[in-house]
């Protein structure tokens, strides 16, 4: 449907050009009547110069003729009278004055001087100034004006009448000259001159005023203009009157013209949308007439075929199917034009509904193979119904079938596949699976559609793993392994899985591809395999070569972490007699229920294996000293002298067991083998059922670390433990500052132990703990007695053991044993080692800071000793730093020392903290410090460490001096 628009615009534009042509029309009929005009005004202003131009002429001519007349009678004699004396331009002349007979004064009168007189007497001639010039004159008035001048030049060089239009005076004359010769009459008075007879001698000129001439054209000029005006406005009227008429009738016109193009380009447009979705189809299009002659052959035709459209169309007589079968015969189309056409055996799957059939074929020409086509063809009919011809649609299928073929073949492959295949979308929604998926996971196609993978998730494996799988995937697009899943009925199975990500151009995920398959069966095949070559068949232990490789690693391990490692040889005493009497059946079932009390007797992280025959290792990986491996010796002695009930027998035996310790007693595996066997068989010389060390001395060291620990034991439980107190004194003033408190151990036995020996095992063993409470408490009852006793207030500084540091209820602990003891948080100062501190800093931060929080006070002790960050030691929220004992030892003697001492001080103030100096013992330690700005001293130079009762003096006593 044309618009409203559409529809006017013929109109619009016919309008416009008739209005066009109209005032192109009035624009050429002025522009024509304008050069009338002009042509008639400047006619009449040319007639009106040529009549001046005459009247010149007969001016010149009347001079001319009056010139002669004179000169050929000898000149004009006159009388002599107030007007008329004798020239003296004519003195030459002998003859110029002349007497009549009657007594009367003649003078001559030459023609130049009568005309000159007759022009200033009556210059009322309308304006006509006529005279003789010559570049030779006698009278200074005959001499030459600038435009004589001029026209002298151009007579004297063409002997002929010379004019032009000029300005006198401003305003506008014709002046002429006219050449002048020299005739036989002139000798008389131009003699002078030279000029010979027939010479030219000067030139007469005229001066007429234009002024009359043009007053006269002006008013012809007027005439013409306003007749020519009235002509122009008649012309207006018509003009305008035939475009009114010719608007009127071409609207009329383009009306109806309108209508006939609006139709026309209906047609034209219907035509070519049809044409152009017809060159552009994706299928190669030909279009025949009724009479088999080829009207169209798109561009995807000519690909096809490589047949130009300018080679075919209007082409006939089935010559369109040389280029598909390379001989002429009925196309598609031609059995949708005619039906008798035969088509049995030319297409594939051919079918016919009304005017449109359709079929399948191969067309050998178009390759080097056969191409496989697939068409569809129509007739073509007019608005009446008739046959105006057909149009085939041909389609190269080649691709497609071999894609169908492949696509066939791969959906088979996929489905037949032995391993199972999950396709999943971006989301990791499923969206595809195979049989094999259904029959590994339980799950069939229809369920797991839409479920996310998750489904089969086990739980086996942590998110740790799965943040490594899905890493791996996103970056590199690729991920395998084994993993652990669950079936539709809950059971779980091994498999192993390939995940591959799947991108578009745009590097974005699209599908993720996972296939996998159950390794179950190999599982187990691997799982016996491995048992069969690391594991004993008859106790399920580790077998030599297991042992070795595990203790290898542990070894390893040791020499990274710098612990030390234990190796026990335990070797069943009297087995062969057992065995021999017995049989080897219960010597059997001897080592297995041996084998199984070892391993109730370990911790998690310990290895049993059976070495051979009688004889099992049990491998500590980490232990902190030689009382571990003893202690499980004990615990070993025991559990396997215990009696056993085998096959309706009781059964003894008992252990002998060597020790080696890494990495005293050796550096390899072969080393401590071989040492531990040894120990072993000391063990069974001390008569078996024991245990031995490697050496005797350190047998003896682990039998008293072990006395030790009993004996702690007894301690804490009795309260066995005192503690000393050493003064810390400011140097600058004297004034006591601080004491610490050491403990001490009251042994019964062995009098006052000092703490080096038995702190280390109450470390290892944990009874640090309950240690250091008492001695936290003992502290704090302490400082509530001293105060009470009206002593200054003095902080007791307290050492916290590792152990303790790492309590997180610590902070709690200590503010409920002062709130029990009534003791005031600024009594308390806790020092702490360096390298404690480091252990877990970010904990130490927090729990250092809780502690702070509470007003107890805080020290680093042996500073310098450990390795420290600086960057965290100006986070821990301590007060004081101590200088290690080892540095001050050799301070007056040691650069070394020297330099780490004063360089401690240094970095202290410059963090905001005090410094204190352990273990001064001279005056030159002392001075050293003092000098270098310590701020407080500890040691032997001021006082030992004292009982409760003397550190009571001592502050008394330095409390009377200070006063």
């Amino acid at each position: 449907m044309i618009s409203d628009h559409q529809n006017s615009f013929p109109h619009t534009g016919s309008v416009k050009t008739i209005l066009t042509r109209s005032v192109i029309t009035v624009l050429v009929w002025t522009l024509l009547l304008s050069l009338a005009v002009w042509w008639n005004v400047r006619v009449a202003y040319q007639q009106a110069f040529e009549l001046a131009r005459t009247q010149a002429e007969i001016a010149l001519a009347k001079d001319l003729a009056f010139r002669k007349w004179a000169s050929k009678r000898g000149g004009i004699y006159m009388e002599q009278g107030p007007l008329v004396s004798p020239s003296p331009f004519l003195n030459h002349v002998p003859d110029r004055d002349l007497e009549t007979t009657g007594g009367v004064q003649l003078t001559l009168k030459n023609p130049a001087m009568i005309m000159n007189e007759i022009t200033r007497e009556a210059p009322q001639f309308y304006g006509i100034n006529t005279r003789i010039t010559s570049r030779l004159y006698i009278n200074p008035v005959d001499a030459p004006d600038e435009w004589e001048r001029t026209a002298l030049f151009i007579v004297e060089g063409t002997r002929e009448t010379y004019y032009t239009a000029t300005l006198i005076d401003g305003k506008p004359h014709l002046r002429m000259m006219q050449p002048m010769i020299m005739e036989q009459s002139c000798i008389k008075c131009h003699a002078w001159t030279g000029i010979k007879v027939g010479e030219l001698r000067g030139g007469t000129d005229v001066s007429i005023p234009l002024a009359p001439f043009y007053a006269a054209a002006g008013k012809q000029a007027r005439g013409v203009a306003a007749s020519h005006g009235a002509i122009w406005l008649l012309g207006l009227v018509s003009i305008g009157f035939i475009t009114r008429r010719t608007m009127i009738v071409e609207v009329e016109r383009s009306h109806q013209e309108a209508q006939l193009k609006e139709k026309n380009l209906e047609l034209q447009d219907s035509k070519q949308y049809l044409l152009t979705i017809i060159e552009f189809l994706p299928d190669a299009t030909l279009i025949i007439d009724n009479s088999g002659r080829v009207v169209g052959w798109n561009r995807e035709l000519t690909r096809l075929t490589g047949v130009a459209p300018e080679s075919m169309i209007g082409r006939g007589g089935l010559e369109y199917a040389i280029p598909f079968y390379g001989h002429r015969r009925p196309l598609l189309i031609d059995l949708a034009l005619n039906p008798a056409v035969d088509s049995e055996g030319r297409y594939e799957g051919f079918v016919r509904n009304g005017d449109i059939v359709q079929g399948e074929c191969y067309a050998p020409r178009l390759g080097a193979a056969p191409a496989h086509l697939t068409s569809s063809a129509s007739l073509l009919r007019n608005s009446k119904g008739e046959v105006i011809g057909a149009i085939e649609c041909i389609r190269d299928t080649t691709e497609q079938m071999k894609t169908q073929k492949r696509i066939k073949l791969l959906a088979k492959i996929f489905n037949e596949s032995g391993e199972a295949i999950v396709i999943t979308d971006s989301e990791n929604r499923i969206i595809e699976t195979n049989k094999a998926f259904t029959q590994f996971t339980g799950y069939s196609h229809e369920e797991a559609l839409g479920k996310n993978p998750r489904v089969l998730k086990s739980g086996i494996e942590d998110k740790k793993f799965y943040e490594n799988m899905w890493r791996s995937i996103l970056e590199t697009n690729y991920w395998q392994g084994e993993i652990w899943d669950k079936r539709k009925d809950g059971t779980l199975y091994p498999k192993w899985l390939t995940i591959t990500a799947i991108r578009d151009p745009d590097n974005t995920i699209t599908n993720y591809f996972a296939t996998f398959s159950d390794i179950t069966l190999r599982k187990e095949a691997e799982k016996r395999i491995e048992q069969l070559a690391h594991t004993d068949t008859l106790t399920s232990l580790p077998n030599r070569h297991t042992l070795v490789e595990r203790l290898t690693q542990a070894l390893e391990q040791a020499k990274r972490g710098e612990h030390m490692l234990a190796v026990l040889f335990v070797d069943l005493d009297r087995f062969k007699m057992i065995n021999d009497t017995l049989g080897h059946h219960v010597g059997d079932l001897l080592l297995m229920e041996v084998a199984s009390r070892l391993k109730g007797s370990l911790r998690a992280e310990d290895v049993v294996a059976r070495f051979g025959g009688d004889e099992f290792v049990v491998v500590q990986p980490r232990i902190r000293s030689q009382v571990e491996p003893a202690h499980l010796a004990e615990k070993i002695l025991k559990t396997v002298a215990a009696p056993y009930f085998l096959d309706n027998n009781t059964v003894y035996t008992s252990p002998s067991i060597g020790i080696s310790v890494f990495p005293s007693d050796g550096m390899t595996v072969a080393e401590l083998f071989k040492n531990a066997d040894a120990a072993m068989y000391h063990a069974k010389a001390a008569g078996r059922n024991t245990y031995q060390m490697f050496t005797s001395e350190m047998h003896t060291a682990a039998r008293q670390r072990l006395a030790i620990e009993n004996s702690l034991r007894s301690a804490v439980a009795n309260d066995q433990f005192v503690l000393h107190y050493q003064p810390q004194v400011e140097p600058a003033s004297g004034r006591l500052v601080g004491l610490e408190a050491l403990v001490r151990w009251q042994n019964p036995d062995d009098g006052l132990v000092f703490p080096d020996r038995f702190i280390p095992v109450a470390e290892e063993t944990g009874l640090i703990l309950e240690i250091g409470r008492h001695v936290f408490e003992k502290a704090c009852q302490q400082a509530v007695r001293w105060r009470e006793a009206g002593l200054p207030p003095v902080k007791i500084a307290v050492n916290l053991s590792a152990r303790q540091l790492r309590q997180p209820d610590l902070p709690e602990m200590l503010s409920e044993i002062m709130k029990n003891c009534g003791a005031d948080p600024g009594m308390i100062e806790l020092e702490v080692t360096e390298s404690m501190t480091m252990e877990r800093p970010v904990e130490s931060v927090r729990i250092l800071g809780a502690l702070k929080a509470m007003g107890i006070g805080l020290a680093i002790d042996d500073f310098g000793t450990g390795y420290s960050s600086l960057s965290y030691l100006k986070l821990f929220p301590v007060d004081k730093l101590k200088i290690d004992r080892s540095f001050v030892k050799d301070i007056e003697v040691d650069p070394d020392d020297a330099a780490i001492a004063s360089a401690t001080i240094a970095m202290a103030h410059t963090l905001g903290k005090k410094v204190v100096a352990e273990g001064v013992e001279t005056e030159a330690q002392l001075e050293f410090l003092v000098r270098h700005g310590c701020d407080i001293i500890q040691g032997y130079l001021f006082s030992k460490p004292l009982s409760a009762e003397d550190a009571e003096l001592y502050q008394a006593k330095l409390a009377e001096r200070t006063v």
